[in-house]
């Protein structure tokens, strides 16, 4: 029974650590999501100003049509990909406390056996000393 609470602890932790991996490379996604939107409104703010300097050269209406497709775009990935780092935050904390469960069981029994340990040695004393008075006291 005490092997088998950590085996499961073991497992849980390893559980975890494989749900930290997924959740750094959603963060990783999230990350560069970032920077492309960044780099692109970046890019809208070097165009605009481009187009403001010189009136006649280019469409910047259908840069502008372009440009809000893509942010669109990279805005609806980064929503996605937030509910997934939301969704796996989730399954940690889950996982997290399953484990914590486990642990407070474990200690508990191990707390338990001392005690159990402890009432027997003290009951096995309380014999020797009964013993003994009554030996020394016929």
């Amino acid at each position: 029974m005490k092997n088998s609470l950590q085996t499961l602890t073991r497992i849980k932790k390893f559980d975890i650590d494989e749900q930290r991996k997924i959740l750094v490379e959603y963060q990783t996604v999230e990350d560069k999501l970032l920077a492309a939107l960044k780099d692109l409104n970046a890019e809208f703010e070097r165009e605009k100003l481009f187009s403001a300097q010189n009136p006649g050269i280019g469409d910047f209406g259908a840069y502008v049509k372009r440009y809000m497709r893509q942010r669109e775009e990279l805005e609806a990935a980064l929503a996605d990909i937030r509910s997934k780092i939301a969704a796996v935050q989730e399954v940690i904390a889950d996982m997290f406390k399953e484990q914590k469960t486990f642990e407070i069981v474990d200690d508990n029994r191990k707390k338990r056996k001392i005690k159990e340990d402890n009432d027997k040695e003290q009951k096995m004393l309380d014999e020797i000393g009964t013993n003994n008075y009554i030996k020394h006291n016929k």
